[in-house]
């Protein structure tokens, strides 16, 4: 195993150091009073902490008035430029009254650089609510809706400095990182590679003409929060230029018979708001593939965080490269068969 130095290991120094106290006099260099409870919350590609505050607020609807939820930004992986165009999005959908999370203002910004770490952070309005593992009927008519304004909002302007999401960004750009890196030394991994040397052509032309704006990116049921008003789409971290199909899959990912009906609804509920008939969801596999690759990648970028050699134990294992071979290959037939069949 090659050992990853230099230019990631130096941007997240701090990023690894990040104390309470850190949390604290950022949240109070905004003028807020705390109460100095400070709770870590889970996630692995930010530093999030949610933090009490000493007086209530009104945050409006579906929020708690007394907490926020402080974000740190990995550095390196957005630019300051990105994060505000994030921002700007989830502000715009406000003004259009969606049920969104946005990051709160201070002193004119939404984005924060801390004095001692240099990292950037926002604060944002704790949603009081919880996450669904299954959803039923009228909630998967509320989900469609919700994702339906969202897009709706999102075609009548354009990302700037956001990623899109195509075979050069998702597969050449992983194909890069995991060859640049290459954690194992495996015939499986090479053959992995080799695989990916053919996907992106392949996938190219269906890209070509494809109809894009800006979607959530990632919006699967752990980013919907179900308040008592009802679903709150939260964490568009990985906000970005593509096409809608990206949001309507991640919901229902699986095949079965229950799944795709369940979908069925959740795209009559979504068309209804949209008049988006024309709509077809032939680029699931597609998408699909393309997020296992960039899975792959991102672990790779990160395994200097040790978070990420303790979440993914495996990922340097010969047993998991031989899976994610026979996975790929599997996915490619799928693909070439979906291409036979046409995209009209």
């Amino acid at each position: 195993m090659n050992n990853i130095s230099g230019l990631w290991g130096q941007e997240t120094k701090h990023f690894h150091l990040l104390s309470p106290d850190h949390v604290m006099d950022a949240v109070e260099g905004l003028g807020k009073r705390l109460t100095g409870r400070v709770i870590a919350l889970n996630s692995l590609e930010n530093r999030v902490y949610d933090v009490e505050l000493a007086s209530s607020h009104d945050f409006g609807k579906g929020f708690s008035p007394t907490n926020v939820v402080i974000k740190f930004y990995r550095p390196g992986r957005w630019t300051r430029e990105q994060i505000l165009e994030e921002h700007r999005f989830l502000e715009t959908l406000l003004e259009f009254e969606v049920p969104v999370v946005a990051p709160l203002e201070f002193n004119g910004s939404t984005l924060h650089e801390h004095e001692e770490t240099k990292l950037w952070f926002a604060l944002f309005p704790k949603v009081q609510g919880r996450l669904k593992d299954e959803l039923i009927k009228d909630e998967l008519d509320q989900a469609g809706r919700l994702i339906g304004r969202i897009h709706n909002i999102g075609s009548m302007g354009a990302f700037n400095h956001r990623f899109a999401l195509n075979p050069q960004t998702f597969i050449q750009a992983s194909f890069d990182e995991l060859k640049r890196i290459k954690l194992v030394d495996h015939l499986s991994f090479n053959h992995y590679l080799n695989l990916l040397e053919q996907l992106g052509p392949m996938l190219s032309p269906v890209f070509a003409h494809l109809p894009v704006q800006r979607i959530h990116g990632d919006f699967h049921r752990g980013n919907i929060v179900w308040t008592s008003y009802g679903p709150m789409a939260v964490d568009f971290d990985d906000c970005l230029t593509g096409p809608v199909e990206q949001d309507l899959w991640l919901l229902f990912p699986g095949q079965d018979p229950d799944s795709l009906k369940d979908r069925e609804r959740f795209l009559d509920a979504y068309k209804e708001m949209t008049r988006k008939e024309y709509l077809k969801m032939n680029l699931t596999e597609i998408l699909r593939t393309m997020r296992m690759v960039h899975f792959n990648a991102w672990i790779t970028k990160r395994w200097d965080d040790h978070s990420f050699q303790r979440m993914f134990p495996q990922f340097i294992t010969p047993n998991y490269w031989d899976q994610q071979l026979i996975d790929l290959r599997v996915q490619m037939g799928l693909i070439q068969e979906r291409l036979g069949m046409g995209f009209e």
